[in-house]
Formats: structure tokens, C-alpha cells, sequence
């Protein structure tokens, strides 16, 4: 007797489990859609939308209005200036190129003139070093 009667009440919780789950299922269920359905697309697409409606256009009203001519103004004018001046920079360059090589020629004059008093000294490890320099300069 002990024994049906604990199968008897087993039987009887096992049937209230059943209930109690379905009683605590259905309503996480349905929250669960709720917030699926309801709650996530508006904080996800309020966001999005507020952004393609409201900052997307101004970023781009800024851009267009604001950023984009400085940037053209400002490659423009590098161009004209690049283009304008190259001519002049040519010519004094061609100009100044003589002279250059002029000054080149009387510091290599000097240097050879201060090799030689050098190597009158009878120094003969610093009159090579100085020789050497003379060859690179």
C-alpha cells in the first residue's frame, strides 16, 4: 500500500511540473517576443533612422557647403602658385647656375691652396688625410 500510494502521489507532483513548466514557459515566451519583436527594433532602428535622417544630411550639408570648397580653393591655389612661380624658380635657377659653379671652383682653388701649405709641413699622415679630402670635396 505505502508503495502505490508513492507512486500514486510521484505521479500526482510529476503533473504539477508538467503544469508549472508550461504555466513559466508561456509567459517567458511571450516577453520574449515582446521584446524581440517590439523593443529591440526600436532601440536598433531609432538610432539608424534618427542617424540616415538627421546626421547623415548634416555631415553631408557640412561637407558640401564647408569642407569641400576650402579644399578646392586651397588645391587651386597651390596649383596656380606651383604654376605661376615654376618659370621664375627655372630661370633663376639657369641664372644662378654659373655662379654656383664659380663658388664651387674658388672653394676647390682654396682647399688645394691650404692642402699645399699643409704638405709643406712634412706631416705625413695629415697632409694624406687632407689630400684625400681635397679628392672628395
Amino acid at each position: 500500500l505505502l508503495h502505490n500510494t508513492s507512486y500514486f502521489v510521484q505521479s500526482i507532483f510529476w503533473y504539477l511540473r508538467i503544469l508549472l513548466a508550461i504555466c513559466v514557459t508561456i509567459p517567458i515566451e511571450i516577453i520574449h517576443t515582446v521584446l524581440d519583436g517590439l523593443v529591440k527594433p526600436i532601440l536598433i532602428r531609432i538610432p539608424i533612422i534618427m542617424s540616415d535622417t538627421l546626421i547623415k544630411p548634416f555631415y553631408s550639408g557640412l561637407f558640401n557647403a564647408f569642407i569641400l570648397p576650402i579644399g578646392i580653393l586651397l588645391w587651386n591655389t597651390s596649383d596656380l602658385f606651383a604654376k605661376t612661380f615654376e618659370p621664375f624658380i627655372r630661370l633663376i635657377n639657369l641664372l644662378c647656375e654659373p655662379c654656383i659653379d664659380c663658388f664651387r671652383s674658388i672653394r676647390k682653388s682654396s682647399l688645394k691652396q691650404i692642402s699645399d701649405q699643409k704638405l709643406n709641413n712634412g706631416d705625413g699622415d695629415h697632409h694624406m688625410e687632407l689630400k684625400k679630402a681635397t679628392l672628395y670635396v
